[in-house]
């Protein structure tokens, strides 16, 4: 049976470590994200432009930021296919960390992840 938290014991020091230093480059990306998807359902018509401007920071976000907690150029566009690959991997400490970036998404979409 799945949980829906990641066991973040199994995610290695340095992922971790990277993680807290690159704290201030992820965080707007997932203030950004948690934005959008309230003007979303506010019906906001600035949302079009928005999500161009986040399309850009979130790959950005995935070609730095996650190139360098996964140790690997990225073979997708977006963080969210990164992290659904990843989710399925056989090695822990990358599923725990794509489940960890992963219920930061779900705690404003549920689902998303």
């Amino acid at each position: 049976m799945q949980s829906n938290y990641s066991d973040t014991s199994k995610i290695r020091t340095l992922p971790i470590f990277t993680l807290l230093m690159l704290g201030c480059i992820s965080g707007p990306v997932y203030i950004l994200y948690a934005f959008g998807y309230w003007m979303k359902r506010k019906g906001w018509w600035v949302v079009y432009p928005y999500y161009v401007m986040f399309a850009v920071v979130n790959t950005l976000h995935n070609w730095t930021v996650c190139t360098l907690l996964f140790r690997e150029f990225p073979k997708e566009f977006f963080t969210t296919s990164r992290l659904r690959r990843w989710k399925k991997s056989e090695d822990a400490s990358r599923r725990e960390l794509a489940d960890l970036l992963g219920g930061l998404l779900n705690r404003h979409d549920d689902g998303h992840y």
